[in-house]
């Protein structure tokens, strides 16, 4: 006899809660955190493990107008925790000014359902464009600009290089964060995703004349500890510039490091003010016939660079792998690969039907602290 799949997965998920241990000292509403013992991790809620079994919401469908479908489909998968995008566009129309109105929308629409959050803040990065910063940034193209290819024209993807919408970012995300703490002291939101699958498209890296001169330059002392040459197969004498240090994975591994320490530098302004943990989803490649960075999204945190991207970004807590990838070999080396002693897996994106359903239960072998369906 075939059990309903819903109370498969919940005798799977109280199974897992029964067996994590872990001891911490608990003071009253506590923020939710991820700990880790023993190489273990669990995110601990009001202190005690949780596992997120949740639905995401797509793009667009934070506006008022389609949460009621948006709850309509939580409600049908018996779901614990709704993945939903918050955009920087809306919060800050107007330069300096904020309007926290749909935050306070899924915070109380969430409270009634007794159902968590986990937020995503489309900002600098969404997809690798950077369509959800707000219009006043988008009509200054020379103060907030794309990268350049290799070929001199412009990318729909906006530059790691730009010190002005980097802290643009920053200080909207930490108004976000503070709005947060004072209006969610009962912890809805569990977690907050900072940017999305950022990275870019068509072009390996920025080619525009200050990403040059910065490629041109030394590789940062950071990158050349002897621990983080090893995790990235290079020779432990590694040095000089990105090109002398890294030959062919040079261009890669400079955009994953530019990419990584702007999110990183977001990320820290936001938990100076909230410790909620902080994640970056990745855009995945094939993680085992190690193609080109031209084949992919280049920058982001793929398996190939989670090393330079826990260098560059000490603020962000995990970095998450987007699944949607129905061969199994595939998958499964990604949950693989993304389950480290220094990374609590979670699978904030997947695909939909029984082919990624059953993946399920490798997050849970590899002691994931969640899944979202969409």
């Amino acid at each position: 006899m075939h059990q309903p799949k819903s109370i498969v997965i919940s005798i799977l998920i109280l199974f897992v809660v029964a067996s994590l241990t872990v001891s911490a000292q608990v003071k009253e509403n506590p923020v939710p955190r991820i700990v880790e013992k023993n190489s273990r991790h669990a995110l601990l809620v009001d202190g005690q493990p949780f596992f997120m079994l949740a639905g995401q919401a797509h793009n667009s469908s934070a506006w008022p107008a389609m949460l009621p479908q948006v709850w309509s489909a939580i409600e049908t998968m018996h779901a614990n925790t709704l993945e939903v995008p918050i955009y920087w566009e809306q919060i800050e129309a107007q330069q300096g000014k904020f309007n926290f109105s749909l935050v306070d929308t899924l915070l109380f629409q969430a409270r009634k359902r007794k159902v968590h959050l986990v937020l995503l803040w489309f900002a600098t990065w969404k997809n690798g464009s950077n369509h959800y910063m707000p219009e006043w940034m988008k009509r200054d193209a020379l103060k907030y600009p794309n990268i350049i290819g290799r070929n001199g024209k412009p990318v729909d993807s906006p530059s790691p290089h730009t010190q002005a919408a980097m802290e643009a970012d920053a200080k909207a995300f930490a108004a976000v964060m503070g709005h947060l703490k004072k209006a969610d002291p009962q912890h809805t939101v569990l977690m907050v995703q900072v940017q999305n699958e950022p990275g870019s498209w068509g072009s390996v890296r920025d080619y525009s004349a200050d990403a040059q001169k910065l490629f041109e330059g030394q590789v940062p002392v950071e990158l050349l500890k002897p621990e983080i040459l090893k995790a990235l197969n290079k020779s432990a004498d590694a040095k000089g510039t990105w090109q002398e240090a890294f030959g062919n994975d040079a261009d890669e591994y400079f955009h994953a490091w530019s990419i990584a320490r702007y999110i990183g530098y977001i990320a820290a302004a936001g938990k100076a003010v909230n410790q909620l943990p902080l994640y970056v989803n990745a855009a995945l490649r094939d993680p085992i016939s190690n193609p080109s960075a031209s084949t992919y999204e280049s920058g982001g945190p793929t398996d190939n660079v989670i090393p330079i991207w826990k260098a560059a970004a000490p603020a962000i807590d995990l970095l998450a792998p987007d699944i949607y990838l129905s061969d199994s070999e595939r998958a499964l080396k990604v949950i693989e690969l993304y389950s480290r002693p220094d990374n609590a897996l979670f699978v904030p994106e997947i695909g939909s039907g029984e082919e990624y359903t059953r993946y399920l239960y490798a997050v849970l072998a590899n002691e994931g602290i969640g899944e979202m369906g969409i």
